[in-house]
């Protein structure tokens, strides 16, 4: 079997517009399809990914109950999803973070890059992380 990579990840929230808020004014996604089936569901890509880089899909499931696992960051793992940034950028993605109120773990220096943790308004685990401080 020969794949293309990721398409996307799939996350449940809550309240779809509450979460698309955040996914667009915090992280800086675009919504780039909306979806009128039985369940309420968008696309997010980053701006400026190439074709075919992966997205985030964000469906509504409004009974949805969910702990944040932003209290297991180990060395064991978790269920999250990372985003990427330059080491160059990373400072200033924190200084976001802290004028945006959002309560993170980090920065953390772990394996072969620094990040930092924090959860979206359902609890699904999130990652920024750069390339280690050579």
């Amino acid at each position: 079997m020969k794949l293309d990579g990721v398409h996307h990840i799939g996350l449940n929230v809550r309240d779809l517009d509450r979460a698309e808020a955040f996914y667009t004014e915090v992280l800086g996604f675009e919504v780039t399809e909306r979806y009128a089936e039985s369940i309420r569901h968008i696309m997010l890509a980053s701006p400026g990914e190439p074709a075919g880089a992966a997205k985030v899909h964000l469906f509504e499931t409004k009974d949805l109950d969910m702990q944040g696992a932003l209290e297991t960051i180990s060395g064991k793992g978790y269920a999250h999803i990372a985003f990427g940034t330059t080491r160059e950028r990373f400072p200033k993605i924190v200084e976001e973070l802290k004028q945006k109120k959002i309560r993170f773990k980090g920065p953390l220096v772990m394996g072969q890059g620094e990040s930092v943790h924090f959860s979206d308004p359902d609890g699904n685990s999130l990652e920024i992380r750069c390339p280690r401080d050579t």
